[in-house]
Order: C-alpha cells, then sequence, then structure tokens
C-alpha cells in the first residue's frame, strides 16, 4: 500500500460533491509547500481525478491525506465503499472519460489500490527523479454473490468501446446535472443505481474481452454478471434513454448516441437482462434492421481499407475534417490525395450547400438522427477547379478502435441531367405562341389564347415577321 502515513499527516474529510474536487487540489498544494512547482502540479492534477472518481462512483465521505518525506510527494484518496471496485479504461484518446486511473499510472512514480474492510484507499507517488512507472496493477473487485454467464454471439468490439465510451459520458453528465438544484429530472437514485451497473458490466465485459484473441471484426463472449442484476440493468437502460433525450434537447453537455450506437446499447442490455431472466441469446448479427450487420460494417475502422477501395471513397471525422481519401476519389475531385486530408468538408461542397451542410451535419451530432445515412442521395461535389460534378452519395458510419465514430461516405458518378427542353413553333415560339403580327394576338384587355403549335387559328401556317427572321 506504498510507504506508510507519519502520525499526524495532514488530512481533509470532504463531502461527496463536484467541488470537493477543487478542495483537494488547493489542500494538497497548500502541503506540498517547497516541492518543486512540476510535482505540484502534477500532484494537484492527480489528486483532482482520484477524488472525482470518489464522487462520482463511490459517493461517500472522503479523506485526502497528503505529505512529503525526503522529497517524495504522497498522497492518498479514500472512500468507504469497498466493494464498489476500480474500474480501469483502455486509453482512448477520444474518450470523454475513464482518464483518472491512466493519468495515475502516466505520470506517478508507485501507485496502488487497497480495499479493506470498510474502506477503499487509492495511493500515488511522485518522486523529483522518477523511474519509468510500473505496469498497470489496479485491483478489481469481482461482482458480488453468485453470478450467471450470459451468452453474447457477434459482438462488433470497435461499437461496443463506442458505446460504452458514449454512455459514460452520458452518465458523468447526468450525475453532475443531477446535483445542481435546475435539474429536475430523473431521480437522483436511478442514477445512482444506473452508474453502479454501468461500472459492473464494464468490469466484466473488460474482463471478458480480455480473455480472447480478436481474429475478427466480432467476438463471441461468455460474461459473468451478478444473478440479481436484471431490474437494474433495465434501469440503466431506461436512464440513458432518458439521458438522450436530454442530450437532444441540449439540457446536457454531451452528444446523445448515433442510431447505430443506440441500437447495440439496446440490444446489449436488454441481452443481459434477458438472459438472467431465462431468455436465449440473440447474437447481434441476428438483430432484425441492425444498422451495421454486413462484414464491412462490423468491422473496426481502417484507413487503408478506404485507400484500397474500388470506388471513389471518403472518410471524415466528428469534426468534420478529411482523415482518408482513396486515389479514385482524389482523381474525380481534382485534388491530390494528400492536400484533402486534413480538409474539412466543405472544400469538396459546393459554396450555396455548405451552410445546409454544417447544419445538417450539426443536426445529426446534436440529435442523434440522421435522414441520410445508409441510403443514396444525388448531391453535386466540388471540384478543384470549380466544376460542379453529378454525384450519388452514400454514407455508413464505422468505429475505430479507439471508440471514435467515422463517416465513410463512396461517391458515384452520374450523367448530369439534360436541360430542360423548350418546344418551339415552326417560326422558333414558344408552345403555343403565335409571334407574328397576325389575327392570332388578342386585342388589347382580352385573355391570350393561344392557337396550336406554329399555327393560326385558321390553321395555316403563322409565319415570322422580317424583325424575327
Amino acid at each position: 500500500m506504498g510507504s506508510p502515513s507519519p502520525p499526524g499527516a495532514p488530512s481533509r474529510r470532504l463531502p461527496p460533491l463536484p467541488e470537493s474536487a477543487v478542495v483537494a487540489r488547493r489542500f494538497v498544494r497548500s502541503v506540498l509547500d517547497g516541492v518543486p512547482p512540476d510535482m505540484v502540479d502534477t500532484a494537484e492534477l492527480l489528486v483532482g481525478e482520484l477524488v472525482t472518481n470518489a464522487v462520482i462512483h463511490a459517493r461517500t465521505e472522503i479523506e485526502v491525506l497528503a505529505w512529503v518525506v525526503e522529497g517524495r510527494a504522497h498522497v492518498r484518496v479514500s472512500d468507504h465503499r469497498p466493494g464498489s471496485g476500480l474500474v480501469p479504461h483502455d486509453r482512448h484518446p477520444y474518450a470523454c472519460t475513464g482518464r483518472g486511473l491512466a493519468l495515475v499510472e502516466e505520470l506517478a512514480a508507485a501507485h496502488g489500490v487497497h480495499s479493506g474492510a470498510d474502506r477503499k484507499t487509492v495511493w500515488f507517488e511522485l518522486w523529483p527523479e522518477a523511474p519509468v512507472p510500473p505496469t498497470s496493477a489496479w485491483e478489481t473487485v469481482a461482482p458480488p454473490g453468485r453470478t450467471v454467464s450470459v451468452t453474447l454471439n457477434d459482438v462488433p468490439y470497435a461499437l461496443y468501446w463506442a458505446a460504452q465510451q458514449q454512455w459514460e459520458g452520458l452518465l458523468r453528465e447526468l450525475f453532475l446535472a443531477s446535483s445542481t438544484d435546475r435539474w429536475a429530472g430523473v431521480r437522483t437514485e436511478d442514477i445512482f443505481v444506473a452508474q453502479d451497473v454501468s461500472n459492473m458490466i464494464c468490469a466484466s465485459m473488460t474482463v471478458a474481452v480480455e480473455q480472447e484473441t480478436p481474429d475478427s471484426s466480432t467476438l463471441s463472449l461468455l460474461v459473468g454478471f451478478a444473478v440479481d442484476a436484471g431490474p437494474r440493468v433495465m434501469t440503466l437502460r431506461r436512464i440513458l434513454d432518458e439521458a438522450d433525450a436530454a442530450a437532444q434537447q441540449s439540457s446536457l453537455l454531451a452528444l446523445p448516441a448515433l442510431p447505430q450506437i443506440r441500437a447495440f446499447r439496446h440490444w446489449l442490455l436488454d441481452q443481459i437482462a434477458g438472459q438472467l431472466s431465462g431468455e436465449a441469446p440473440t447474437a447481434w448479427t441476428q438483430l432484425p434492421g441492425a444498422p451495421s450487420a454486413t462484414p464491412t460494417d462490423l468491422a473496426p475502422w481502417d484507413a487503408s481499407e478506404v485507400e484500397a477501395a474500388p470506388v471513389p471513397t471518403v472518410a471524415a471525422d466528428d469534426t468534420n475534417r478529411i482523415i482518408a481519401v482513396n486515389s479514385a476519389a482524389a482523381c474525380l475531385l481534382g485534388w491530390p490525395a494528400h492536400d484533402l486530408v486534413g480538409q474539412r468538408l466543405t472544400a469538396v461542397i459546393p459554396e450555396h450547400l455548405r451552410k445546409r451542410h454544417v447544419a445538417a451535419f450539426s443536426s445529426l451530432l446534436l440529435t442523434g438522427e440522421s435522414r441520410i445515412l445508409g441510403r443514396q442521395i444525388p448531391v453535386p461535389a466540388l471540384h478543384h477547379d470549380g466544376r460542379v460534378i453529378p454525384v450519388r452519395l452514400s454514407i455508413q458510419t464505422q468505429e475505430a478502435v479507439d471508440g471514435r465514430t467515422v463517416f465513410v461516405a463512396q461517391l458515384t458518378t452520374t450523367t448530369a441531367p439534360p436541360p430542360r427542353r423548350t418546344l418551339r413553333g415552326t417560326a422558333g415560339t414558344r408552345r403555343g405562341r403565335c409571334r407574328a403580327r397576325c389575327t392570332c394576338r388578342p386585342p388589347p384587355g382580352r385573355r391570350r389564347r393561344w392557337p396550336r403549335r406554329g399555327r393560326h387559328r385558321s390553321g395555316s401556317p403563322c409565319s415570322p415577321t422580317p424583325a424575327e427572321r
């Protein structure tokens, strides 16, 4: 458990409130007076992360201890829920949560966790000349009580990581919003239940995935869950749907789930709750109307596959920037491929359509609803030389192994529609209009009644006036 704390080591007890992270950082800075500034900054960062974890996941009184011995800084953060184990996350650069323990691993000279009878303590040490941080050995806690194995077939693991990252971000923002007086959404007790069961699912799924070697785009997993977790899993499902709805209304500082992530989340939670109550498993690929059931959709996004695609293909991320393009698309659009990468999508969109594109793309991210995903739509594309090229656009989403969503668009060239033909009479007049100066012209003030194409009302051909010849 690291070095033992000396008698009388400075400590601070804090309530399980979001503002406790700020108080803990100030407390550690005051205790580490005289320590090199870079060590103090690191200690502040790490204690803030650990206290935030305790506020969100333990929700008990928190105790922070800090002291300095021989130039080494020691910090401990304790809570009173030893049964609520840590949930380490893979280091996905695009995840909006789960970075706290990863930062401790990266920056601390030594770190660990100890669970006792009535408390759990996470600790770290900072040294002036720190060695290479040791490999993570966080102690995790197995689900309490009897467990039941749940079979999850054809799990697209990239889609799972994306769904997990998204729902953890929703839960965090929902928790923080519920701590304010302005939030009158779901019950706080239900948010706590949802947070706990989410941690249980993430920990169990992580253990199951680590035991497999992905040799394809999907995994078939046997995952152990607490036998009585079914009702709590359905509470999590409901809370996430309500959080999604709140995010769509901009009531949370989080984006709602995209269609394929929402569908996968529903399938996963329904499978866990259903099998815990005795139902038979259903594979993701057998789900009617699954947004991603083809091998291409199930596979994690790979830039090399875009570059090798036989049809013009462009990939963009959720910041509206092009991240991959193949030579066929670059040739079609008149750009060198390496010059297109990093450009905004608006670089290949005609100017009069750019505002509509930005509005539609923003609406997709903000509402999670789309009118064009999975459909072929005719649109004009902008050539590098300024010409407009008619194409058919088909957009699909794929998840990358780092958890982000990538939009992959295939472009098919189309023939431009012929110009609208104008039918004229034998004298070069519009259909039914006699331009000759003759009796076909109605008197002023009377309704014009045109004759047949190029002919007088009398039936004789109309002849053009000298000015029309």
